[in-house]
């Protein structure tokens, strides 16, 4: 009894911080649903109709934003997936000169600030002619995400049993084979991680698409967020609407991705 008085606290405290992280995004959901006169009289709780017009109207304005948000981070997320997964299985595998000197300075690159290259990089693209082009928001990114996923994937592939390395090995398996059939399969929560991150930073990526594009041909969502616009009546409530539609394929990713994370930590905590 002693045990469930002391841990009253606990719960509470954590009670309290849930409800601040989920109020915010209460209000968003709530305000989206509002016109302005709604807000103006019932701003903290629902307000009846429920406006989801507001909704359809933010759909039409950032459809293809979304698109293309999806095609650069997708994009993002694959590149930074084979280059790392290759850069850390071979720091792992092979013994090479430089080697260290090499991890070194892919570890050093975590440590540059991204606004530090801003401007080189934009010159970089600029000379490339990739400016306002799905190129130049999904290249700079993924090699910019590369070198993070790289420390994490080779860190995961050092904890693989190396006895199964081996014997993959002693039966004649080629390193392709090994890397394929073998490493990959069994770094997905890894795998899973990474895609999570850089998929993320795609998305959520506001100033470099500011940098590197102009118009509306390859603008990203994050964009054209602040350019939704609705009647006097509908107020702001288009634009939290545009905001919320903008998340879903974030949450819909997040739902995918953590299957694996969560299978491959459940199967590594039972050891036969």
């Amino acid at each position: 009894m002693n045990k469930k008085l002391i841990a009253v606290p606990h719960f509470g405290t954590l009670a309290l911080l849930l409800a601040l992280t989920l109020f915010p995004f209460y209000m968003l959901l709530v305000s989206s649903l509002k016109y302005t006169e709604q807000a103006i009289h019932n701003f903290w709780g629902l307000a009846f109709p429920l406006h989801l017009d507001n909704y359809s109207v933010a759909f039409k304005q950032i459809a293809p934003f979304i698109g293309n948000t999806v095609l650069i981070s997708s994009a993002i997320v694959v590149g930074v997936v084979i280059i790392s997964s290759l850069a850390a299985y071979s720091f792992v595998r092979f013994d090479y000169p430089g080697k260290q000197l090499f991890f070194v300075l892919i570890l050093s690159l975590m440590m540059i600030p991204g606004y530090l290259i801003l401007i080189p990089q934009f010159l970089l693209v600029q000379k490339l002619d990739m400016l306002n082009t799905y190129q130049g928001q999904i290249f700079p990114p993924m090699a910019f995400g590369a070198a993070m996923a790289t420390f994490l994937m080779k860190t995961f592939f050092e904890g693989l049993p190396k006895s199964l390395l081996e014997a993959a090995d002693m039966e004649g398996a080629g390193e392709r084979q090994i890397f394929l059939r073998i490493v990959i399969p069994l770094s997905l929560p890894i795998i899973a991680t990474v895609a999570i991150i850089n998929f993320l930073a795609g998305w959520n990526n506001y100033i470099w698409p500011l940098v590197a594009t102009n118009g509306d041909a390859v603008k990203p969502v994050i964009l054209a967020l602040s350019t939704i616009t609705g009647n006097m009546d509908q107020g702001v409530g288009v634009k939290l609407a545009g905001y919320i539609i903008s998340s879903i394929p974030l949450l819909l990713l997040f739902i995918v991705a953590t299957k694996p994370f969560i299978s491959g930590v459940t199967s590594g905590a039972v050891k036969g």
